[in-house]
C-alpha cells in the first residue's frame, strides 16, 4: 500500500503567510494614516483659503477704502479659532493700495510658543484696491 500523503499546511508555510500578511497590514496602515493627516491638512488650508477670501473681499469692498496699517482679528470659522492679520499699504502705483491677508489657526492659551501670525500663517493671500489719488 502506498502511503497516504497529508493535506494541509506545514508550520513553516503558515509562518511564511503571516509574516506577509504582517508586512501588507502595516503597509496599508500606513498609508491610511498618511490619508488621514493629508484630509486633515487639506480640510485646515480650504478653510484658511475660504477665509483669506473673505476678509480680502471685505477689505476690497470696505467704503471708505482700508488705511494704510495692520490689523488683527480673531474669528470663529467651521468649528475651529483662526487669527488673521491684514496689511494694507502702497503699491507704488498711485490710486492702488496693495492688501496682504495671512490666516493662522489660533495659538493654545497655554503651553504654545508665541509667534506672530504671519509666521504660523496657514495661507496667505495678496490683492489691490483702488483708491481715489
Amino acid at each position: 500500500m502506498s502511503r497516504r500523503l497529508a493535506k494541509g499546511f506545514t508550520l513553516l508555510e503558515v509562518l511564511v503567510a503571516l509574516a506577509i500578511f504582517a508586512i501588507v497590514a502595516a503597509v496599508v496602515l500606513t498609508a491610511a494614516g498618511r490619508s488621514v493627516n493629508n484630509a486633515a491638512r487639506l480640510e485646515t488650508l480650504t478653510l484658511a483659503g475660504w477665509i483669506a477670501d473673505n476678509r480680502m473681499t471685505e477689505l476690497q469692498l470696505q467704503q471708505p477704502a482700508p488705511s494704510i496699517g495692520r490689523e488683527d482679528t480673531e474669528l470663529e470659522f467651521g468649528g475651529r479659532q483662526w487669527q488673521t492679520l491684514s496689511e494694507v499699504e502702497t503699491s507704488g502705483t498711485p490710486g492702488l493700495l496693495r492688501i496682504r491677508v495671512w490666516v493662522a489657526a489660533a495659538e493654545a492659551r497655554r503651553g504654545a510658543s508665541p509667534g506672530s501670525i504671519d509666521e504660523r500663517a496657514v495661507t496667505s493671500l495678496t490683492g489691490f484696491v483702488g483708491v481715489e489719488p
